[in-house]
């Protein structure tokens, strides 16, 4: 609504008060900064001494540029009067409490914002923007026109409020907004350039060699507050729906503009592959805070389980109806493909993606959680406090004690120490055999620390048995430890592993078998497959098993476990010359990435890496084994299917991935369907 009571001058002698931190962005998108005579206190302005073609607001979001390259005066501003005081102060209160401050304001009629009227009637200006859209976001509509109408001179103040609800809708602004201060082809330039970024992002998300249908695109949850959780209103939803290439979360959530107050059932009903902390007012610092706060209520997602958490300043990217929208769906777009280099590389190659840890960042928490760069990886030991016993165990073996009482049991437990002086080990599977469980005949059922279940084939290592037993092993040679979990993808690293061996004479490596497992349950996490089951597997084709347990109650982490591991493959293998770790990995980048992190220091190989999964499906069929689901996590999804090109086929259908890579499925393989030569495709 446009309440005219001026005739608006030449913009260049024109004097603009903003009431909102949008319309200031928007008329600096504008190059009409140096006409902005008056600010809200939550408004970003660009000093004079930030007015150079470096300024930082050039990259927050999309500019005008012609009006820039035409008025040279427009990058020249002094800091204008601040009209506005707030009554509450949102970097010292929860919230939980700003919620209650807003409630009960709107209750009792009365506004978190007011104008500063001696600021009002010195900054004397011919055009006000404002709006009526938000009763908490900003000073009311009535109070606007009560102060023009007793502080400034009659006719001499336009007052120009919006009301955006749509994308489309914070566009046109841009261009009503331009027509008021007497430059219309800069509105129009700026619709125009906005639409276009907008485009760009969503052509890159097509880029995707991942997500290939509509019903596969990732889920987005985005939560514009977290306590009370709300989801995101107005222009957020076509930001998501239409321009992200995501779908929302939400989809129940309609015939409303305004955001909405869910439950946390409601979002753990919802399961959406990720979700974005994006709260009204905050900035990225203050929302990863606020998401890391709200752990145990984001614990039982799968998003987060999987570490898809991330946070954005919202304040700047999605509470403002301005131009930085661009940046904002930009983001979004960037979370929801970050295990994608196709899309990162697209979006990245932009030149305006605000940068991680500015715009945006991945949550980072504490090893309580599942490690939030690995998704859908073995458990990681998770209790860590001074009384696991690995604590207590370390504290007694420094002190040269035999024994220290287990914290839950209270029971007393052998130290290695105690082990050593026996001088071998007693085959009963103690806790902290310093001798790899050698003497333990049950390995499957009792081992506590890393060992071999399976050794290789008894007979001494020639051609027909492909890699060599532990004890034939000889000096000095290439070892290639395969991280198996017995699902299908390991399988295939198997096969494309022997394929290698086969056709590679200069480099005669061997392979053995890693895997872990839970000590309680003797289940491979996530996978669901017994520690028996991998076992089988390792015995028919003829390859050589270490099994790591992990236990919950050591306050170990998993990274010390794996180094465990290959501690104890190393003294059992004379003089390695190499070391490499093979892992079965797609496609997941981020993956990848915490494997090269932390796993550096040995060479690394992923077979598997971004081969299609049309090759891969072919592969599996010439193998003659059998693939069957261990475990589902998505409806239309159940255990004990048997994994097949048509199945692959009609969960992609479901908006799945193919081969489950998001967590959909884990599978077993059966490899004893088909004889150990069809099997490795010898």
């Amino acid at each position: 609504m446009t309440s005219s009571k001026a005739s608006i001058k030449s913009f260049k002698d024109l004097r603009i008060a903003s009431l909102l931190p949008s319309t200031t962005d928007i008329c600096i998108a504008l190059g009409l900064q140096s006409n902005v005579v008056g600010i809200t206190h939550e408004c970003d302005f660009p000093l004079p001494d930030d007015s150079s073609k470096s300024s930082p607001f050039k990259h927050h979001f999309v500019i005008c540029q012609a009006a820039i390259q035409n008025d040279p005066a427009a990058t020249i501003a002094k800091k204008p009067l601040t009209l506005t005081v707030s009554h509450i102060d949102p970097s010292k209160a929860t919230q939980a409490e700003i919620d209650l401050a807003v409630k009960t304001s709107l209750h009792d009629g009365l506004s978190l914002y007011n104008l500063n009227d001696d600021a009002l009637s010195q900054a004397q200006p011919d055009i006000i923007l404002t709006q009526s859209l938000c009763e908490v976001c900003a000073v009311a509509k009535d109070e606007v026109d009560d102060k023009v109408s007793c502080r400034l001179p009659p006719n001499q103040c336009q007052v120009l409020s919006l009301e955006p609800e749509s994308l489309e809708e914070v566009t046109e602004t841009f261009v009503r907004i331009a027509d008021a201060c007497g430059v219309p082809e800069r509105g129009e330039e700026l619709r125009r350039s906005f639409w276009e970024g907008a485009e760009r992002v969503l052509l890159a998300t097509k880029k995707s060699g991942i997500v290939k249908t509509k019903e596969a695109l990732p889920k987005l949850l985005f939560l514009e507050w977290v306590d009370p959780p709300f989801n995101g209103g107005h222009w957020i939803p076509d930001m998501v729906e239409k321009w992200s290439g995501c779908s929302t979360a939400t989809s129940w959530v309609t015939n409303t503009c305004k955001s909405v107050q869910l439950s946390w059932q409601q979002i753990y009903d919802a399961d959406p592959d990720l979700v974005v902390i994006a709260c009204c007012g905050f900035d990225l610092k203050r929302n990863e805070k606020d998401a890391l706060a709200a752990r145990e209520l984001l614990k039982p997602l799968r998003a987060f389980k999987q570490g898809r958490i991330y946070a954005a300043d919202g304040n700047l990217y999605f509470a403002r109806p301005g131009p930085a929208l661009r940046e904002g769906i930009a983001i979004l777009s960037r979370c929801a493909y970050d295990g994608d280099k196709d899309v990162v590389n697209e979006l990245e190659g932009l030149g305006w993606l605000p940068n991680v840890g500015e715009g945006w960042a991945r949550v980072v928490y504490d090893q309580e959680a599942v490690d939030p760069s690995i998704a859908d990886m073995e458990d990681l030991i998770t209790e860590k406090n001074e009384h696991t016993f690995a604590k207590l165990h370390e504290q007694a073996c420094a002190e040269g004690k035999d024994v220290y009482i287990d914290p839950k049991t209270g029971y007393s437990v052998f130290t290695e120490i105690a082990h050593k002086k026996r001088g071998k080990c007693c085959g009963s599977g103690c806790r902290h055999c310093p001798y790899n469980h050698i003497n333990v005949k049950d390995k499957a059922n009792k081992i506590q620390q890393p060992a071999f279940l399976y050794e290789g084939p008894e007979k001494s290592y020639d051609e027909q048995h492909l890699f060599a037993s532990i004890p034939t092993i000889p000096p000095n040679s290439h070892i290639k430890v395969l991280f198996h979990s017995g699902g299908k993808d390991s399988f295939l690293t198997i096969r494309k592993v022997v394929k290698e061996k086969l056709q590679n004479e200069q480099d005669p490596f061997h392979l053995i078998l890693l895997t872990t497992f839970d000590s309680s349950t003797r289940v491979i996490a996530h996978q669901e497959i017994p520690i028996e089951t991998v076992l089988k597997q390792a015995q028919h084709l003829e390859i050589p098993l270490l099994a790591i347990p992990l236990n919950r109650c050591s306050g170990e982490t998993y990274l010390s476990r794996i180094q465990s591991g290959l501690n104890a493959i190393q003294s059992r293998v004379p003089d390695i010359s190499k070391l490499t770790l093979v892992f079965g990995d797609l496609h997941l980048d981020h993956i990848r990435e915490w494997r090269e992190k932390e796993l550096g220091q040995y060479p690394l190989e992923y077979p598997l890496w971004k081969v299609s999964y049309d090759d891969l499906m072919d592969d599996l069929e010439k193998s003659k084994i059998r693939v069957v689901l261990s475990a589902a996590t998505k409806d239309g999804v159940k255990e004990g299917t048997v994994f097949t090109r048509n199945f692959r086929n009609v969960v992609e259908a479901l908006g799945m991935d193919g081969f489950g890579e998001n967590g959909e499925f884990h599978s077993v393989a059966e490899v004893w369907a088909a004889s150990r030569k069809e099997a490795l495709g010898l």
